[in-house]
């Protein structure tokens, strides 16, 4: 399991998008939204675990804990009728109130998965659990191994944390992967699974010492999600306890150097191309004493230098999809209840 959401549980609260329509309901822990080519809408949730208990590691204190493993992460597609069908499941670890499974989803001659985050140095990690995933015929089929990667390169120097999340492919056939345990943008061959660190990037000012980064005061800055543009790679950073406000932020990565593209946002979660050329980011919620605020998520138009508002009132949201003709889908409640996730459209929002 990985420190993408470690923390931020404090005040959580069931609440609804202030706008727009649902288009998906009932969902458990939606993480990320793709429309295939044929157009169909995929989404992907996190799930509840399960009722097999496995040793794991809690990301904010480091002690060993029993967590709750099943295979209750899916994969699922709209049809045009207005039925889910389920794709694919991934395993889904628990404990508490955090939950890891199946993150984000890309398509290359099929739907491609990340899925899942490992931290533990002394054990294996359990199938499925830190990849890059492939969604065959007979299920989910591992393409590449991001915690082999980073328990051989470990390319930020801390603790040993991999989480793939953000993923995309690019217009020279590799796969990228934000790899929010890690802290790093990784290059994955579709063909032989060979990983390639990117860049990696540095932490964020916090408010006190971090034992995770060696006692400095920061954040970690906790990649989730990467847009590439002329070879130009574009990624949003959540950052890491204890969610500072104005502390998430884009930066952009040419020629492996890294650098601010537009800062001052909070807890960005993911982050898209408009049909406009335009990049749109999504603010999980604005935080104050007690973490994160309900209903103060939104989707965010990125300008050079900072934001926009496209959208607010949001509850919690995770992931955007956007359509040619400008309609933005939002998962929302992806943290919260079980049930309480959906899939929600606001028609020509970008134009």
């Amino acid at each position: 399991m990985g420190k993408l959401w470690a923390g931020a549980f404090l005040v959580l609260g069931l609440a609804v998008a202030a706008q727009g329509v649902p288009v998906i309901t009932g969902l458990n822990g939606p993480m990320g939204l793709l429309f295939a080519p044929d157009g169909r809408l995929y989404v992907v949730e996190y799930g509840l675990g399960g009722d097999t208990e496995v040793e794991a590691i809690n990301p904010e204190t480091g002690e060993k804990v029993l967590a709750r493993m099943g295979a209750t992460s899916r994969v699922l597609r709209l049809e045009p009728d207005g039925a889910l069908e389920e794709v694919a499941r991934f395993p889904s670890v628990a404990f508490g109130q955090e939950s890891s499974g199946a993150s984000r989803l890309a398509w290359l001659g099929g739907l491609l998965v990340t899925s899942g985050g490992w931290n533990q140095a002394s054990m294996d990690p359990m199938p499925l659990m830190a990849v890059v995933a492939r969604v065959g015929p007979q299920g989910p089929e591992k393409v590449a191994d991001l915690w082999a990667f980073e328990k051989a390169q470990n390319p930020d120097g801390y603790h040993l944390d991999s989480h793939p999340y953000g993923l995309t492919v690019g217009g020279d056939g590799y796969v990228y992967v934000t790899d929010a345990g890690a802290n790093a943008l990784l290059r994955v061959n579709p063909s032989t699974g060979a990983v390639r660190l990117v860049a990696t990037f540095a932490g964020l000012p916090g408010p006190f010492a971090n034992p995770a980064r060696g006692g400095a005061q920061e954040m970690d800055p906790v990649p989730t999600a990467v847009v590439v543009k002329n070879g130009v790679f574009y990624v949003s950073l959540l950052s890491g306890g204890p969610f500072l406000k104005g502390a998430a932020k884009v930066v952009k990565v040419e020629g492996g150097k890294v650098s601010d593209y537009a800062a001052g946002a909070t807890m960005l979660t993911d982050l898209q191309e408009g049909p406009d050329g335009q990049l749109y980011a999504v603010r999980f919620a604005e935080t104050g004493e007690r973490g994160p605020i309900p209903g103060t998520g939104a989707v965010l138009r990125v300008r050079p230098g900072g934001f926009e508002v496209v959208v607010d009132g949001l509850a919690f949201p995770t992931a955007l999809a956007i359509t040619p003709s400008g309609d933005l889908y939002v998962t929302v409640n992806g943290v919260g209840a079980p049930g309480s996730g959906a899939v929600w459209k606001f028609a020509g929002a970008v134009r």
